[in-house]
């Protein structure tokens, strides 16, 4: 990923579980990004965020206030950037945090990282909390001094911004906002006050975009197996299996969730190889979870749009149908036959219950005929 960075800085957050939080570590100066350990560690949170173990929730923020990091941000995006301006926002954030945590008595500090940085996909301002431990130094300037290895867990808590996005968001109507995000954060306990004070500080929110998530998981998962030879095959059986849970999440009340959706793609993934299916579980994740596409760790089902991909929906001014697509087909065996040459559409194979019905609506019907 070609990453172009305008300004870095690391502050610290000083606070141990369970006790008082300390008066913070700001710095006055963005890092020097001609020195290679800056740039290792710069570029190893930015492109790890979004991967396995820090897929995203996408959102807004919680509202507008006249104050608060959600303000300031608004006038951060407004402006051009310049070091002032953006160890300004970087403050701004770390006074929130501050207070945040200082009401979370479980919650504890470490490093923020705070980036703003463009990629092909656009302008962003990332905010990640790089925890304390082996193998993270930082000089007293808060520099790294050495190559920084981070795994997957190294961004404790993160979120990110995308500047073009937010300015849509701000541009659209009521309706369009419904099914729009500008902003993404990861906590591995965000349900935790102990990890909740992070997105909270800066606040996130999870959003509502049910419409494009739904949408995207389907065209996007079923593209995934498209596009690799070795999973072109199963693509199809995929997609019903896909389409059962979306289903089934929908009939039960409950979110969609990323993990499952892996769990359906495993089952089809080739195990002759050591580790291939877990390399293309990861794929899989997170191209999903990726600023292109957008599906959240779990969002609600969007049945309108679910219903697009599971049935056949057409109306006349005369008469209507709906049947699963499933039951569509062009042979003389499908339960409901696609006949194009003549203009029809044959339903086959029809239970007693229905003929019944159907019986019944036209005796109806010419007692109503006789009666005119």
């Amino acid at each position: 990923m070609d990453t172009n960075i305008n300004f870095a800085v690391v502050h610290e957050l000083i606070k141990d579980q369970h006790k008082d939080i300390q008066e913070p570590d700001i710095r006055e100066i963005v890092l020097d990004q001609g020195k290679p350990a800056v740039c290792k560690l710069i570029l190893g949170a930015t492109s790890i965020y979004g991967k396995k173990n820090n897929v995203a929730h996408y959102g807004i923020f919680a509202k507008k206030t006249d104050s608060g990091f959600p303000a300031k941000f608004e006038a951060y995006s407004k402006i051009a950037i310049t070091e002032k301006s953006f160890l300004e926002i970087t403050h701004a954030a770390m006074a929130e945090l501050q207070v945040a945590a200082s009401d979370a008595p479980a919650s504890s500090g470490g490093y923020i990282l705070f980036v703003d940085y463009e990629t092909h996909q656009g302008r962003f301002l990332l905010v990640a909390m790089l925890k304390k431990r082996d193998g993270l130094r930082l000089n007293e300037n808060l520099e790294p001094e050495e190559l920084i290895e981070l795994d997957l867990n190294s961004l404790y808590h993160a979120a990110r911004i995308n500047f073009g996005k937010y300015k849509e968001y701000t541009q659209a109507n009521d309706e369009q906002r419904q099914e729009l995000s500008y902003l993404s954060f990861l906590s591995q306990s965000a349900a935790r006050a102990a990890a909740g004070y992070f997105v909270k500080a800066l606040g996130c929110a999870t959003g509502t975009a049910s419409a494009a998530a739904t949408k995207n998981l389907i065209q996007e998962g079923v593209q995934f197996f498209r596009d690799r030879p070795n999973l072109r095959g199963n693509r199809l059986a995929f997609r019903d299996d896909l389409l059962r849970y979306l289903e089934k999440q929908k009939d039960i009340g409950e979110p969609v969730r990323l993990s499952e959706v892996e769990q359906i793609a495993r089952q089809y993934f080739p195990a002759e190889v050591e580790g291939q299916a877990d390399d293309l579980a990861n794929e899989l994740t997170s191209h999903l979870n990726s600023e292109a596409v957008g599906v959240p760790v779990e969002f609600p089902v969007n049945k309108s749009v679910l219903g697009k991909y599971t049935h056949v929906v057409y109306k006349s001014d005369n008469w209507q149908i709906k049947f699963d697509r499933n039951a569509l087909g062009e042979g003389v065996d499908a339960e409901i036959r696609f006949v194009e040459k003549e203009g029809r559409l044959v339903i086959n194979n029809l239970s007693k219950e229905a003929i019944t019905v159907i019986r019944q609506a036209i005796a109806d019907k010419a007692d109503i005929d006789k009666a005119d």
